[in-house]
């Protein structure tokens, strides 16, 4: 126990090769017909004095069964791990999350879960740990799998909020029809009955709805080559509301947000915000924008957050808590590269300031032989002439005279005084 509390040095972890999060995103989405994807790269850690690095990935398909046992993606390094399934570690760790709070069938909390879905696990490591020479199965390590099962607990409340958010909004939509189908077929034939004009229905849908709504759609445009994305808000409330609107984004370096219809601001790494004007009752928005420089399939959906008073259906509450350790997150990782950097640096210069002292003769004389020791030694010499005084200067010849621009001067006005003319 003691050995844990203690702070040790941790080996590099710049030598392990993750697939990372959008090429995990991109290969599910290709191989699955997929409805939501969810993908969760752990910090690098230590088990035995070796580096690890743990990925997850889930996909919630439509044309999986739903009555069979999720697809199980076992890969170690970069390597796919096709037999012994039943004795990995990669599968035991799916086994000990309870996924039924989740959203998946687990009939008494054992073995892999039903329903129609895929979970890949990635481990890579500079000393991965097999059962045997074969290299098919992974063998028990504590370390590495309690990395695997919070990574895994992860991807599953990602998919938890995906099927809450989505069992909203179809109750919200066939509430909506309902409404909007009888409503004006009474309102007809009342009217009819009475020979009154029909109402404006409006403020009644309004009353019996009391809700916002929100709806989000990403899509690839093969002509633009860049990803669209909208969120569409419905004030069914009988009073006006604010709020201010976030969605994840994937930032990175080559990315960036284009044509924004409201002028958004960065709230944080990956998450951008829209303060929108006062949404009056019955009134709709549109928030618009596209992202350039992704590939099609590289990035298919993303989280809305909200800020104000009330609830959003189809969108979820923003947690200034995990904001701001985001923040904080965001912070350290900027520090730590500026610290890099500085190291860099001194290390450059220490070892210019090495090489300088190092100079033999030959890169002496290859050094006064350059044009920068041609002008030192004019300078010597015009140096030296200066000092021996106007007594050197009667050893010049005619030519180097003329060439002086001071001698020419002298010349000028020495015939000016008549002093070589001859004249007397």
């Amino acid at each position: 126990m003691a050995f844990k509390k203690v702070k040790l040095l941790a080996p590099p972890t710049d030598c392990l090769s993750p697939i990372e999060d959008l090429l995990i995103k991109k290969g599910l989405s290709k191989a699955i017909d997929s409805k939501f994807v969810s993908t969760v790269t752990r910090s690098p850690s230590v088990a035995g004095g070796n580096p690890f690095q743990v990925e997850v990935g889930l996909i919630f398909g439509t044309d999986l069964p739903s009555d069979s046992p999720v697809e199980v993606l076992r890969v170690a390094n970069r390597v796919p791990l096709m037999y012994q399934q039943g004795g990995c570690l990669l599968t035991k760790s799916i086994e000990s999350v309870d996924w039924k709070k989740y959203g998946l069938e687990h009939p008494g909390g054992r073995g892999v879960p039903k329903g129609p879905a895929a979970i890949l696990v990635h481990l890579a490591s500079t000393h991965v740990q097999f059962t045997s020479e074969a290299k098919e199965a992974l063998s028990d390590n504590e370390e590495v799998f309690n990395e695997i099962r919070l990574a895994l607990q992860e991807v599953g409340r990602g998919l938890r909020n995906h099927k809450r958010k989505s069992k909203q909004r179809e109750k919200a939509l066939e509430k909506f029809e309902l409404v909007n189908v009888i409503l004006p077929e009474i309102s007809a034939k009342c009217s009819a009955i009475l020979g009154r004009e029909e109402p404006d229905l409006a403020p009644v849908i309004t009353s019996i709805m009391n809700a916002v709504f929100s709806e989000e759609m990403s899509e690839w445009d093969s002509n633009e080559k860049v990803t669209k994305c909208s969120i569409k808000l419905f004030n069914y409330t009988s009073r006006p509301r604010q709020y201010t609107i976030l969605a994840t984004w994937p930032e990175r370096e080559g990315v960036e947000i284009v044509n924004e219809n409201i002028e958004g601001r960065r709230e944080a790494r990956g998450l951008r915000k829209w303060k929108l004007e006062t949404l009056q009752p019955s009134e709709n928005l549109e928030i618009s924008f596209s992202i350039d420089g992704l590939s099609k399939g590289d990035w298919t959906q993303f989280d809305v957050f909200f800020r104000g008073s009330g609830e959003i259906i189809g969108a979820m509450k923003l947690d200034e808590k995990i904001l701001e350790e985001i923040r904080r997150e965001e912070m350290a990782a900027i520090e730590e590269e500026m610290v890099a950097a500085e190291h860099v640096a001194d290390e450059v210069m220490g070892s210019d300031i090495d090489d300088s002292k190092d100079l033999d003769s030959a890169e002496l004389d290859e050094a006064l032989n350059s044009p920068l020791g041609d002008v030192s030694s004019e300078t010597t010499v015009v140096e030296g002439i200066e000092e021996n005084g106007a007594e050197d200067s009667e050893t010049l010849n005619r030519e180097e005279i003329t060439d002086d621009p001071t001698n020419s001067t002298r010349q000028s006005k020495l015939f000016e005084d008549k002093e070589w003319s001859g004249e007397e």
